[in-house]
């Protein structure tokens, strides 16, 4: 990052602006851009600071796997500078409708490490729409402290390049944020590490990232991108009441009945839990905390049935002993 950071500042510096940057230059209006998701537009937020003007095309509530861009919004994006993209489906989507005559667009989730569905979010050759398909990469990322600052700095530097009179407040405004990334993932790393391989049950598994970067397994009530078949449910049911779960978590963008069901069953309780909250520093730390009230309330079992690899819906653990703040960051050049 220090490397790309030099290269852009000398760059710059050397060349002069290209001419498709001199109209952001020329300028103190802010940066029209937008974004995908609410977690997402928190962090361009924190960069851009005043500078940027931040669209979100998914509404809250909304579930991004069924969402489908009505034209209007089509129109909205067409007419923003830059798109921060995490390449989700329905951005593919609504990208190839503009056919390249659209914003610039910015690969946030470039160099992230992507995990793998749960083996089961998916039958066997069964095509699923609007939900994952056979053999897609899991694509919660902003739930990574480490995909986090990878988002920010890849921010950092599209908005340093577009707008590079004020390159070195993108610069500190990142720093910044990134510092605060860091002392989050300490003190969740610092929470759970007592609960590491415990599993915690949810309706749609999108907190696999969460759970591999703090060495916990989620498991989820959801199976193909459906509710379970009353066999599934039953299969579910006998895995929670060995784990002695008494907390099911479900996202507000899904019908919780399943989860429900599952609840009653183990005589246990629906929570809320979601993963598109904008201010996704706060969500971190308050799905850690939700999760560790979970945990900590249900006695661990003698042994998990389950492994990271089983076929039901889970995710984790993984390497929660590995700093996910290895790569440098970047500083500005001294004059």
């Amino acid at each position: 990052m220090k490397i790309l950071l030099a290269a852009i500042f000398c760059t710059l510096l050397l060349t002069g602006i290209p001419t498709w940057e001199r109209a952001a230059a020329a300028t103190d209006t802010a940066v029209e851009v937008s974004v995908g998701i609410p977690p997402v537009a928190y962090l361009v937020g924190r960069v851009g600071g005043e500078r940027v003007a931040v669209t979100t095309l998914l509404p809250v509530g909304r579930d991004p796997h069924s969402f489908e861009p009505s034209p209007g919004l089509v129109g909205e994006l067409a007419r923003a500078r830059l798109y921060f993209s995490l390449d989700m489906p329905f951005e593919r989507m609504l990208l190839n409708r503009l056919a390249g005559s659209g914003p610039r667009v910015v690969e946030v989730g470039r160099g992230i490490k992507r995990l793998p569905m749960p083996a089961d979010h998916h039958h066997h050759g069964e095509e699923v729409s609007n939900h994952h398909h056979e053999g897609e990469l899991d694509p919660h990322v902003w739930l990574s402290p480490r995909a986090l600052t990878i988002i920010a700095a890849h921010t950092m530097t599209a908005l340093a390049e577009f707008d590079p009179p004020h390159a070195a407040y993108y610069l500190d405004n990142y720093l910044e944020l990134k510092g605060e990334i860091e002392a989050l993932h300490h003190r969740l790393q610092e929470l759970l590490a007592p609960l590491a391989g415990r599993s915690f049950y949810v309706y749609h598994p999108a907190f696999g990232y969460f759970a591999d970067t703090y060495g916990l397994i989620q498991r989820g009530v959801e199976i193909g991108g459906k509710s379970p078949t009353p066999r599934q449910l039953i299969n579910l049911i006998h895995h929670a009441r060995h784990n002695r779960v008494r907390v099911i978590f479900v996202q507000p963008q899904f019908d919780p009945k399943s989860a429900a069901a599952v609840a009653r069953a183990i005589d246990g309780v629906v929570a809320p839990l979601d993963p598109l909250a904008e201010n996704v520093l706060a969500n971190l730390e308050e799905m850690a905390h939700q999760v560790h009230r979970a945990l900590a309330s249900e006695p661990a079992a003698a042994a998990d049935p389950g492994t990271p690899t089983e076929p039901d819906g889970q995710s984790g653990p993984g390497g929660a002993a590995e700093s996910p703040f290895s790569a440098p960051a970047p500083t500005r050049n001294q004059p």
